[in-house]
């Protein structure tokens, strides 16, 4: 009687350990994964787009297709138009940061290159190459 309790016993904690566990997973999957094209700074793939809409709009294989075609496309104008305006943009930025260190003392301007650099890192790390 005893072994067939303690069975019993570990049957049911095997089964809450494993509840635990999925739903401690789905919760990482819910925030860190599946909605990492809502969070801001981060490009959802074309392929993610694609998907989306896909089950969204009931899309058939063709217009999937073609809807690659056309969010690739778009893709690579806005690339352009980055590579375009980008240096406009630096110069902005450059100015508006020599601005900031005028105001600031010493500790501060230490802080503030500091903060400066880790944007620069994170800017580097989102940026992809362009595919071939």
């Amino acid at each position: 009687m005893r072994s067939k309790t303690s069975a019993t016993l570990m049957l049911v904690l095997t089964f809450l350990l494993g509840c635990v566990a999925g739903s401690i997973g789905n919760h990482l999957y819910e925030t860190h994964i599946k909605n990492t094209a809502a969070r801001p700074g981060v490009r959802p793939a074309p392929r993610d787009i694609v998907e989306e809409m896909g089950r969204d709009l009931n899309l058939s294989t063709d217009q999937k297709e073609k809807l690659k075609g056309i969010v690739q496309q778009s893709r690579e104008h806005y690339r352009a138009l980055s590579t375009q305006f980008r240096p406009q943009y630096d110069v902005i930025r450059n100015e508006t940061n020599q601005q900031i260190r005028q105001i600031l003392n010493e500790e501060q301007k230490a802080r503030f290159e500091k903060t400066i650099k880790e944007m620069d890192e994170r800017h580097k790390g989102r940026e992809r190459p362009p595919r071939p």
